[in-house]
């Protein structure tokens, strides 16, 4: 159970690390503008914090979507999966969805995977390890 605690706490991390470097750029334009005037005592660190806070806003965004809850019962595993195909504008892999989703084994994303396929609520495009899901219709 550890284990397990700390791999999605890994998971978790890199998520945030990733968003740090997607933005990187925003960051040191930020950091640029705050310390402007710094000698002087005149710098603003309003830039800064508001994009610290982008970031983090970004983050929890995430989280939330991961760790969905309705009411006080917590989202099934398949229902997540669904979501996360049926809500990607762009196909998604299986290691996608797995990066998505840490908590929510390989077995699992196939079984569900295949159901939507069968179902036709997605399709396939590409094989073998360039496979991807998609939406029907878009």
């Amino acid at each position: 159970m550890a284990d397990e605690r700390r791999r999605r706490f890994l998971h978790t991390s890199e998520y945030l690390e990733e968003q740090i470097n997607l933005r990187k750029g925003n960051y040191y334009d930020a950091l640029l503008q705050a310390s402007t005037g710094w000698h002087e005592n005149r710098n603003d660190y309003s830039a800064y914090i508001m994009e610290f806070l982008t970031t983090l806003y970004a983050c929890y965004k995430e989280l939330d979507k991961r760790f969905a809850v309705v009411g006080s019962r917590k989202v099934t595993k398949q229902n997540r999966v669904e979501a996360t195909v049926l809500n990607s504008l762009t196909p998604v892999s299986k290691a996608d969805i797995g990066k998505i989703l840490p908590d929510v084994s390989a077995t699992t994303i196939e079984a569900v995977l295949g159901q939507m396929v069968r179902s036709g609520q997605i399709r396939k495009v590409g094989t073998g390890r360039n496979t991807r899901y998609i939406r029907t219709g878009i």
